[in-house]
């Protein structure tokens, strides 16, 4: 992660597409299936040859602790089918993010919980923190995550997540960026983001690189500063598409989403921003934003 903007991030701005391919034919893709333990799950990332896939037992709660320790870093292509499964920190233990990610990644179908970066490198990401190469994540659920800034999912300059079909809940951050914070590319498609708190800007999204939120809603998030649904903050640009950003709230205007990144920089489109407190919009404002 670009340390510059992470911290950047921290004072003033935030933290700072389809399936890969890992030059391994598919037909010679290892796929290995992850007994339901903590540690099988620790033991299958640790030993993942590049491009393999990991499929998680059905229903299975893995659970991580002190004795797992947190999960591998993701070195190298991996994908990882959830299949309704949750992966937890559990409460009590010491704090760690759930997945630092330093390659391409596909995670689909899995509930993420109880991550917390505040000690973890960056401090951001409590249950995804991705620092290089494209991410993919379909199906999830990440919940009660925490971290310094960008609660639940975080991206590095650089970076390109792509979230899709998903709920991003009840994370919380104690700067910027509740639900997730961006500094490359980050598009939210078919999504929720909602109940997400920071102390500072962006309660569910704060982004200083490129964000796409389409066919998504953003609702409910807060902030103690500025932008409780969204923040775009210079030199960041948002477009938001057949989406809606609601009832989130901000000590200090705007509670939906707050441009600092100057005219233009946040574009509407069939869009509804409503029911924000104590605005919708500013400072900058926002085409089709009405406060």
């Amino acid at each position: 992660m670009d340390k510059t903007r992470i911290y950047q991030a921290i004072g003033g701005g935030v933290l700072s597409a389809a399936a890969f391919v890992a030059g391994i034919p598919a037909a010679h893709a290892i796929v290995t299936i992850v007994p339901c333990s903590g540690a099988a799950l620790v033991a299958a990332i640790n030993t993942a040859a590049p491009g393999a896939t990991l499929n998680l037992t059905p229903g299975c709660t893995y659970v991580l602790n002190n004795s797992t320790g947190p999960l591998p870093p993701i070195n190298t292509p991996l994908t990882i089918h959830g299949r309704n499964s949750t992966i937890q920190r559990a409460s009590g233990s010491s704090p760690f993010r759930l997945f630092t990610v330093n390659s391409n990644f596909n995670l689909d179908r899995v509930r993420l919980m109880g991550g917390d970066a505040s000690t973890s490198p960056g401090a951001f990401g409590g249950a995804v923190a991705v620092n290089s190469g494209t991410t993919n994540l379909d199906s999830l659920i990440i919940t009660n995550n925490t971290g310094t800034f960008s609660g639940g999912l975080g991206g590095i300059n650089g970076t390109i997540v792509n979230v899709t079909n998903s709920v991003i809940q009840r994370n919380s951050a104690t700067l910027n960026g509740g639900g997730a914070a961006n500094d490359g590319r980050m598009t939210f498609s078919n999504s929720v983001i909602n109940n997400n708190q920071a102390g500072a800007k962006g309660g569910g999204i704060a982004s200083d690189g490129i964000l796409v939120v389409n066919q998504s809603t953003v609702n409910d998030n807060t902030a103690g500063n500025v932008g409780g649904g969204i923040a775009n903050i210079g030199p960041g640009t948002a477009t938001v598409t057949r989406s809606v950003v609601n009832n989130n709230r901000a000590n200090n205007a705007p509670g939906g989403i707050d441009n600092e990144g100057g005219a233009g920089t946040v574009t509407l489109t069939a869009s509804v921003v409503r029911g924000n407190t104590p605005t919708n919009c500013a400072p900058t404002p926002v085409a089709g934003c009405v406060n």
